[in-house]
């Protein structure tokens, strides 16, 4: 098979689309490497003198224990944040490289990560009131266990933020990540990626005589590049356009920072930055 320089193995029907994908995950990049976003990865505290803080004393205790408590849920809203973005990238990044190398079983074992478990955190971070608290008390908190209609309670929530992605219905956005009745959302794909043979879903059961992704040819693997490329850059731009507000909230940012990105994103979506 032909290969290009830049793209690979990838067909050059899926360039445009592969390109746009790229360019808004490096807005989501921008949040932890462009300098304009520093407060979100340094943070500094007035002491009231040099023997203020104890020794070896973590910085989170120190602000508990002088009741500095809004400054204390603000540094873990922030390092949960920039923390949650920079593995948001490693993953994204890396499946859009694997799709180029025609590896689409990591592809889509990596695209779980960000979507099925990072988004809803971002979510909850944003959404959901007693989220910050059951993080810094209860060892046995799951962030990522969610009912189903409190995810769609959330989704509901974030369609206030979205601009680009607004006419994403709730149900359209819940289906084709997390819905494990719909056999092509995401969450059951990336099962089949992760896992040579899945069973106990009817919608995500493994033909006889077949493991899943190990035996597919051209035909599947064209498939699935079709399937990616039409749903992966609309559930980026819903993913940009719920990290951007959450970062906007947390940092003191001139209003034209904002107008900045939305300005390029619209460029992205219509094919005039490159």
């Amino acid at each position: 098979m032909k290969t290009d320089n830049d793209y690979l193995y990838l067909p050059e029907r899926f360039w445009q689309k592969h390109k746009q994908c790229e360019l808004l995950i490096r807005q989501i990049e921008e949040f932890i490497v462009d300098e304009t976003y520093n407060e979100l990865r340094y943070q500094s505290f007035d002491l009231k003198s040099k023997s203020d803080i104890k020794e070896e004393e973590h910085i989170f205790d120190y602000l508990l224990r002088n009741d500095r408590i809004e400054e204390h849920d603000n540094l873990i809203r922030k390092s949960l944040v920039n923390s949650l973005i920079m593995d948001v990238c490693y993953f994204l990044q890396e499946a859009l490289l694997c799709s180029k190398k025609k590896r689409l079983s990591v592809t889509f074992s990596l695209l779980r990560k960000p979507f099925v478990y990072h988004l809803p955190v971002f979510l909850r971070i944003m959404f959901d009131a007693e989220f910050l608290d059951k993080f810094n008390e209860q060892d046995s908190f799951d962030v990522n266990y969610i009912k189903e209609k409190d995810k769609k309670e959330l989704i509901k929530e974030s369609k206030k933020l979205l601009v680009g992605a607004s006419s994403l219905e709730i149900d359209e956005i819940f289906d084709w990540i997390f819905n494990q009745n719909e056999q092509d959302s995401l969450i059951n794909l990336s099962n089949k990626a992760l896992h040579l043979s899945t069973t106990r879903n009817k919608n995500n059961k493994t033909e006889l005589q077949n493991l899943n992704f190990i035996f597919a040819n051209q035909n599947d693997i064209e498939n699935l590049w079709s399937y990616l490329y039409n749903r992966i850059p609309v559930l980026l731009l819903y993913l940009v356009e719920v990290i951007e507000p959450l970062v906007f909230l947390l940092l003191d940012l001139p209003e034209d920072v904002y107008e900045d990105r939305i300005k390029e994103r619209i460029k992205i979506l219509t094919n005039n930055v490159c």
